[in-house]
């Protein structure tokens, strides 16, 4: 008789036991589930970040080899001028190392997925007279030597997400300015 109650009160002892086990395990399954989801936004949030920090660089990169190249034949020249006249030139890159005049319109992108938009806006904060420069105004205009202060802020976009990079970069470039621009 006394067997026989053992017996009766131990049939469920073994069905909690391992309900509690599969509990624990079904905890287990769903927090790695979570942690690895949580994980992968953050892989992707990176990614997506370093798409636009990586456009802005470009823009500003091309920016600069543009107009750090100016020898007058590519136009740079024209625009460093402009740019002496308080006019911010804003630039919108494209792909293959294309850029237009303006600012990027919504299907203006430099990367072929269509994912990043690059643009730049190049200001001139000034100038200083290249050392042991002197204006000499013999034989008509004088012209002087002179590093043009360049602020070049590139901005990478990601509409698609709603991602915005700027970075802002400064640069010296050396030219020729009329002696009728200096006041």
């Amino acid at each position: 008789m006394k067997r026989e109650m053992n017996r009766s009160s131990q049939r469920g002892a073994a069905l909690i036991v391992a309900l509690l086990i599969l509990l624990v395990i079904s905890v287990i399954g769903v927090s790695a589930m979570r942690s690895s989801s949580f994980s992968a936004k953050m892989a992707m949030g990176t990614q997506l970040d370093a798409m636009a920090f990586e456009g802005a660089e470009s823009a500003i990169d091309q920016t600069l080899t543009y107009l750090l190249g100016a020898d007058g034949g590519n136009g740079a020249m024209d625009e460093l001028i402009r740019m002496m006249n308080n006019e911010t030139i804003v630039w919108c890159m494209t792909g293959d190392g294309y850029r237009t005049e303006s600012e990027c319109g919504t299907s203006d992108f430099m990367d072929s997925r269509g994912m990043v938009q690059a643009e730049t806006r190049t200001t001139t904060t000034g100038f200083t007279p290249a050392p042991g420069n002197q204006v000499s105004s013999t034989g008509g205009a004088g012209v002087i030597f002179a590093d043009f202060e360049l602020s070049i802020q590139g901005n990478g976009t990601m509409p698609s997400v709603d991602l915005q990079n700027r970075h802002v970069q400064n640069a010296l470039r050396r030219g020729m300015i009329p002696a009728s621009e200096i006041q």
